[in-house]
């Protein structure tokens, strides 16, 4: 059976290694779906943007993994004006560099600063070409839903929430705790705040339909102190730095940039951490005078215990088995996604 989707991109890719002249009719008449196109159409790509992601992709399976700006334009344009626009393609707010298809070395805010930055193309690019090309296509679940049965159950859903959360804190604020461990950001800041309010969403259904009981440690824990969902991503990511990446305190600015979606969300947002130091939740040590975000923030002992249940009800012997080995690899974006999405990558 033929797969017109490998078919369309291997003719793209053998027209941009040839230069054939007829590479701009076949940019033009490329196909809008499938799970390499699909990416480029939901990312608004021009013909032109779409040729420039073809060199810097054929390049990289010719194992050049990165090209200067002045590279790309010259072997995807014909003549000066050609290569001039190109290079006003690849800015620091155009859509391939802002929608993260091409990753520079420095972002450049113009035409020469493009032209001698560095480009490689994005993983996620070269991920789905390569689907394209497999006998297999992934196979597509559903998240899980319904009720919380298990402490483990939703311990693993928060760890998805937190890291959806940091992917966005990394790509929206720059932050380098986040984006420092493992998590990749290559996908617009946009479709990153879209995908945690879903994961948020989904968990805050899945919360609402648990039934009120002591069965699960954390649920009551949360209960008893009123918490929000936020609230508790804070402290859970919080646990999971301590637990998993060995650190004892999180930088207090960092927490609520973790679950702001914007510089205005974030001011809005500045005091969020006070109700939870005034409880004994959250610790703040260190700030400056009336200054909650200038803290080091840390986790009493005892609350500790009380999210996890250690002194109550604890994880059962066969979810002990892979539970911490499971969240461990969860620093992974592309576990996360994976098993969000059912099988596919961080797209």
């Amino acid at each position: 059976m033929t797969n017109p989707e490998k078919e369309a991109l291997a003719a793209l890719l053998d027209a941009i290694d040839k230069a054939a002249p007829d590479l701009s009719a076949r940019l033009a008449s490329r196909p809008r779906d499938g799970r390499f196109f699909d990416l480029l159409e939901r990312s608004e790509l021009l013909d032109d943007e779409a040729r420039l992601l073809l060199v810097a992709l054929s390049a990289r399976l010719g194992g050049k993994a990165a090209l200067t700006g002045a590279e790309l334009t010259q072997r995807a344009a014909t003549g000066s004006a050609a290569r001039l626009a190109g290079l006003a393609l690849l800015v620091a707010d155009g859509r391939l560099v802002a929608r993260g298809l091409l990753l520079p070395d420095t972002l450049p805010t113009d035409a020469p600063g493009a032209e001698t930055a560095t480009f490689r193309v994005a993983d996620v690019v070269l991920r789905r070409a390569c689907e394209v090309f497999a006998l297999r296509a992934p196979e597509a679940r559903e998240p899980p839903a319904g009720a919380y049965r298990t402490q483990a159950e939703l311990v693993i859903d928060l760890r998805r929430l937190s890291l959806a959360y940091r992917r966005r804190a990394a790509r929206v604020f720059q932050l380098d705790p986040w984006s420092g461990t493992g998590i990749e950001t290559h996908e617009a800041a946009s479709e990153l705040a879209a995908e945690a309010r879903r994961e948020a969403e989904r968990v805050a259904q899945r919360l609402a339909t648990t039934p009120s009981s002591d069965a699960l440690p954390l649920l009551r824990f949360a209960r008893e102190h009123d918490l929000g969902l936020d609230d508790l991503v804070i402290l859970m990511t919080v646990l999971f730095q301590e637990l998993l990446e060995g650190v004892g305190a999180v930088d207090a600015v960092d927490l609520v940039k973790l679950v702001s979606e914007s510089e205005p969300d974030l001011l809005r947002r500045r005091q969020l951490l006070r109700p939870l130091a005034r409880k004994g939740l959250l610790q703040l040590e260190g700030a400056y005078e009336g200054k909650d975000l200038t803290a080091d923030a840390s986790l009493p002992n005892k609350v500790v215990d009380a999210m996890l249940g250690s002194r109550a009800a604890r994880i059962g012997p066969d979810e002990r088995l892979d539970f911490y080995e499971y969240l461990k690899q969860l620093d992974s974006s592309e576990s996360f996604f994976s098993d969000l999405h059912g099988g596919e990558a961080a797209e």
